[in-house]
């Protein structure tokens, strides 16, 4: 409290203006408590000749000492935990109430909220428009740095303007199950509002993978041209089969690099269309959707099947002159399943997380045995050959061909022999039909249903044909390599492939600090004496460093502090800047347009009202604007206009 408060003088004229001024505190009131100190020549040590006990002010109570300016100093690790949260989407304000829960209320804990919303606030300032040379930089080293990583860039007038980086796990991922690309341009960055492009495909435990990620300027044929270039030099072959959105630009991209690919639809970005595209009540929507969803994702239908169930369904529920379901209808080709069934085989911390699920499940293949209680040969040797996911896969077609499979026909020519199989549901009434095929010489077969090519494993159909030959084994041109446990390469789960993994020798040093601590506490939990001892031991070893290294390094210093957090230099040559003035697709108002979807799902959270006119439970209307009420009004109209007709041509 010693020094003096800074106080603003005003004068005769600005003294009404006082009033609108910000309210100050002040922390200095000239208090004049005080020691005196002198250095002892011959000992070297400090004495106290002069100590002046009277303060001005009231003083600090134990009780709210974390308010004190030294106990609102954040220190590193409360920087750091408030980065890495933000990493996570998670704010300094909650970042600052779980610091209060896990350290056991505000009193441990250093700094305020506002404290850790300054500090969230710096970090940002200390980034500001370096994010983009930040990027390059980054994505450049683990390029120099990382086995087999690939990165390009492109800069237009000192503007970032696309990039595109694939490391060395998408490339193995790639390798084994870039058979199916999908990859969605519908993301934008908050800031702005560049293009993230990511390159996904399904794996062999049928779990989301990353083969890539871009980002680009603008939605042109050109940028979608470069990006899909540096793709294909990335990884060097062509998926089968290229499922994106109803682009224009990146349909136009798609052929001219992936000329050897078949490019198709994404059903989900249609299905997702159909609130905005068709009017009606939320329900009305909601019913279409799901039955749209369970015909054209029935895999055992031909298309004729389909184009008949679509008209059933269209009369049904009288859409058959919607000029959007139609247009649908009419490319049906390019997102129906049933029409390419032979070839649909069904960052950083993002990646991590996807990338963590791939582990589990390798280490749950490997590690867990399945329940097989009729222990039937095959099933036994499917359990050999595939991952634990594939695996119940096949074992529910292999029960299936069991209970819901019988022979309707069969006949034998030239050593092969042609099988009709039954195919029913589960009240043992025939939905299909389907034809298979055995070679009986070398076990080679075939199913209408199309289930190998689409899959890559083997149909129930074919198991019960199989059992009923006695072949207790799946034939090796049968097992798809695509879904063996070992797939993979051992690398690809290495510790040093996660971005998340803080692979820094100081980090794992202090971190295993850490763990020692929190075990020696975990094992004296409910020994307070003990404890108690722990806390006076570390202590002193605290003494000992703070003897040795009396002050933290660059403690003043609160860019180099951040620096250490992020990373990243504190003084970097900035030659790369962010774009600016992008235009693209739905950026034409600043205020968000809300669709008919996301309105269905605000009114579900609302209690639905009965409309006493149409007698309905609904969300969007009551009696007095009922579309009955306008029915009539128009039927009324209609009737009078018609009625003074007929009164005038009787005159």
């Amino acid at each position: 409290m010693a020094g003096k408060p800074k106080l603003q003088d005003f004068d005769s004229s600005t003294v009404i203006a006082v009033s609108n001024c910000r309210r100050s505190k002040f922390k200095v009131t000239n208090c004049k408590a005080h020691i005196k100190l002198s250095v002892d020549p011959i000992t070297l040590k400090f004495c106290l000749y002069g100590f002046v006990e009277a303060h001005n002010h009231s003083l600090v109570d134990t009780d709210n000492m974390e308010f004190t300016k030294k106990r609102r100093k954040l220190d590193f690790f409360d920087q750091q935990f408030i980065h890495k949260l933000s990493l996570n989407k998670i704010g300094a304000t909650v970042a600052h109430r779980l610091q209060c829960s896990l350290k056991g209320g505000h009193q441990n804990v250093r700094g305020t909220k506002t404290d850790y919303k300054n500090a969230a606030r710096d970090i940002r300032l200390f980034i500001g428009e370096r994010d983009a040379q930040m990027i390059v930089d980054t994505m450049n080293a683990r390029k120099s740095n990382l086995p087999n990583f690939f990165f390009e860039f492109t800069v237009v007038g000192n503007e970032l303007r696309s990039m595109f980086w694939a490391d060395d796990v998408s490339k193995c991922n790639y390798e084994a199950f870039g058979d199916v690309l999908g990859f969605d341009a519908t993301y934008h960055t908050n800031l702005y509002k560049m293009i993230f492009v990511p390159f996904t495909g399904v794996d062999h435990h049928k779990k989301c993978v990353t083969f890539g990620a871009g980002l680009v300027y603008d939605e042109t044929i050109e940028s979608y041209i470069w990006l899909l270039k540096m793709f294909l030099k990335a990884h060097k072959k062509q998926p089968l089969l290229t499922l994106t959105d109803q682009d224009a630009s990146m349909k136009q991209a798609v052929a001219a690099v992936f000329d050897k690919s078949i490019h198709r639809l994404c059903m989900w970005h249609i299905v997702k269309k159909i609130p905005a595209k068709i009017s009606g009540d939320s329900s009305s929507n909601a019913d279409l959707r799901k039955s749209i969803h369970k015909l054209v994702w029935n895999l055992f239908i031909t298309p004729a099947e389909f184009e008949e169930r679509w008209q059933i369904l269209m009369n049904g529920l009288e859409l058959s002159d919607n000029n959007w379901l139609n247009e649908m209808f009419s490319i049906r080709d390019q997102w129906v399943p049933c029409y390419f069934r032979e070839f649909m085989m069904c960052f950083d911390i993002a990646i991590d997380g996807q990338r963590q699920k791939q582990r589990q499940a390798e280490f749950d293949s490997n590690t867990t045995t399945p329940f097989m209680p009729n222990k039937i040969p095959i099933e036994m040797h499917a359990f050999d050959i595939y991952n634990r996911t594939i695996f119940l896969e096949e074992q529910k077609e292999i029960y299936r061909g069991l209970t819901h499979c019988f022979i309707i026909r069969c006949e034998e020519l030239g050593g092969i022999k042609f099988y009709t199989i039954a195919h029913t549901n589960k009240s043992c009434k025939i939905v299909n039909e389907y034809k298979v095929e055995l070679d009986v010489r070398d076990n080679t077969v075939s199913c209408t249903c199309m289930c190998f090519t689409r899959n890559g494993y083997l149909c129930r159909h074919v198991f019960f044909v199989f059992r009923f030959n006695e072949i207790d084994k799946i034939p090796d041109k049968y097992q798809s390599s695509r879904w063996d446990r070992d797939v993979l390469p051992n690398r690809v789960h290495a510790i040093s492939n996660r971005y998340a993994a803080d692979n820094d020798p100081e980090s794992v040093i202090r971190n295993e600090i850490f763990d020692l601590i929190g075990q020696c506490t975990i094992h004296l939990r409910r020994k307070p004496d003990k404890l108690s001892a722990l806390s006076t031991q570390i202590r002193e070893i605290r003494d000992i460093i703070y003897e040795e290294f009396p002050s933290e390094p660059d403690c003043n210093n609160k860019s180099a502090v951040i620096s250490d957090i992020i990373g990243q230099p504190e003084n970097i040559e900035v030659t790369i800047h962010p774009p600016q003035g992008i235009r693209n697709k739905g950026c034409g108002t600043n205020k968000r347009l809300i669709g008919p979807g996301e309105k269905a799902v605000e009114n579900h959270k609302k209690n639905p009202r009965l409309c006493h006119r149409c007698n309905k439970y609904v969300y969007d209307h009551d009696k007095r604007n009922c579309a009955k009420v306008q029915a009539a009004k128009e039927a009324a109209a209609a009737a009078a206009k018609e009625a003074a007709a007929v009164s005038g041509s009787g005159r």
